[in-house]
């Protein structure tokens, strides 16, 4: 029964195909065939994860059905781990399973509604009528920025973890492939490839218009000239590379530029991190525009390094105050952080590779005085920010950095024998270091 059912959707499909292909067929007719599509897809794949699943179980092959989809539907290993995965998740979610299979949502969507219950929970995304209705009218790319809101909203760590495992994963590599050319892939966090990505961006308008100044010479598409932006920019003849130079020659002839990033160049890369906050100013979460949802200490991170304009809007998103952008440390204070630590309060890195630091953070009202400064070189920061490092006085008047505070428990030892005058009193469980 199982094979004449597969065998009329499949005699259904091919009958679609060919009135789609005729030049007789109405638009109209051919713009419902499209909307049915995605219950079509969304079917199918269902389809396929309960079917692997079902062959799985039996045959006892202990992946959930992965492999057998793998090879069966002709997907790659990580296409059908997702797609088993979702459907799983989904499980937990049966309003959710049912809009799918109707065909209301995508199966991207329903993707990212089995992401964002992993980050929350299936009751919280069951329950909430309005996320599913977005999942129902919103693009795959809307859609999956909308959910990343929705649980950041909702996180306990205000997504600290995930943010951690997105940096443990990040990852480039190279391979010859088999025509010659040489493959690069990668993966990077989100903040990271918002960086990296305007990089990138700048570099191929720069070799677009030299291109139009080259009436005889190549006429690069985007994606060749965001190929050769990678060969600029990590060689001599990259825009940010010749600031480097010339932060140097700067440098050199006495004038310690107004920079932070310690290495002589200005920042090559500005993005623009949005911090949303609820009505009464209780409940917050960073995200970058355009991008993913960020945790509140890589927030901290950049309010260190960046250059911050303040921009307030209103519900509706119309808005109501704009800043001036200031740089948080002068050049003068910046000499001055020099002049005073000498090198990295932390751990005695080279004073030129080393930022300013606000003791108290920004965020909490520090303000951007020399004495609320200390000078961190770029690990020292990153532990600060990422690891939960301190700022503490030195005794010199000066601030160094010292590991979290953790619990450490003393070894075990025999209880002492009663004494005539009861219990003795108990000694210290643990110490605190």
């Amino acid at each position: 029964m199982a094979i004449k059912a597969a065998q009329r959707v499949r005699e259904g499909l091919a009958e679609l195909i060919r009135l789609v292909n005729d030049a007789d067929t109405p638009t109209a007719d051919a713009r419902m065939v499209l909307e049915e599509s995605k219950a079509f897809g969304a079917q199918v794949a269902v389809l396929q994860a309960d079917a692997a699943a079902l062959v799985a179980a039996r045959d006892r092959h202990g992946d959930g059905g992965v492999g057998v989809l793998a090879q069966a539907a002709g997907l790659s290993k990580r296409e059908a781990a997702s797609q088993v995965k979702t459907v799983e998740k989904l499980q937990e979610m049966p309003a959710v399973r049912d809009a799918l299979e109707a065909g209301e949502i995508s199966v991207a969507n329903a993707r990212t509604l089995a992401t964002t219950c992993e980050k929350t929970s299936a009751e919280q995304v069951e329950q909430d009528g309005d996320l599913l209705a977005q999942a129902a009218v919103l693009s795959p790319e809307q859609f999956s920025r909308e959910a990343g809101r929705w649980a950041a909203k909702r996180q306990v760590d205000d997504g600290e973890e995930l943010y951690r495992r997105q940096r443990a994963r990040r990852r480039l590599s190279f391979w010859d492939g088999d025509d010659g050319m040489v493959h690069l892939r990668g993966e990077l966090d989100p903040v990271t490839a918002a960086k990296v990505h305007k990089r990138f961006l700048q570099e191929a308008e720069r070799l677009r218009r030299m291109d139009l100044h080259s009436p005889g010479g190549e006429k690069r598409s985007l994606n060749q000239r965001m190929a050769d932006a990678l060969d600029t920019l990590t060689s001599h003849g990259g825009i940010y590379s010749r600031a480097d130079r010339r932060s140097r020659e700067a440098d050199s002839a006495g004038d310690g530029g107004d920079n932070q990033c310690g290495c002589g160049v200005k920042p090559s890369a500005d993005i623009t991190i949005v911090q949303h906050l609820s009505a009464d100013g209780t409940k917050a979460f960073a995200e970058v525009a355009g991008g993913g949802v960020i945790p509140q200490s890589v927030l901290e991170e950049h309010f260190c390094n960046g250059a911050i304009r303040g921009v307030v809007f209103s519900g509706e998103g119309v808005p109501l105050w704009h800043g001036h952008a200031k740089r948080l440390a002068t050049k003068a204070q910046m000499a001055a952080l020099r002049a005073r630590y000498g090198a990295c309060g932390g751990c005695g890195a080279d004073m030129w590779v080393s930022d300013g630091h606000h003791i108290e953070p920004v965020s909490q009202g520090g303000r951007t005085d020399i004495d609320n400064l200390m000078l961190l070189c770029w690990i020292c920061h990153q532990k600060v920010h990422r690891h939960g490092w301190r700022e503490v006085p030195d005794g010199r008047g000066l601030y160094t950095i010292a590991p979290p505070e953790r619990i450490r428990y003393g070894p075990a030892r025999a209880p002492d024998s009663p004494t005539a005058h009861g219990p003795p009193a108990p000694g210290p469980l643990f110490t605190v270091s």
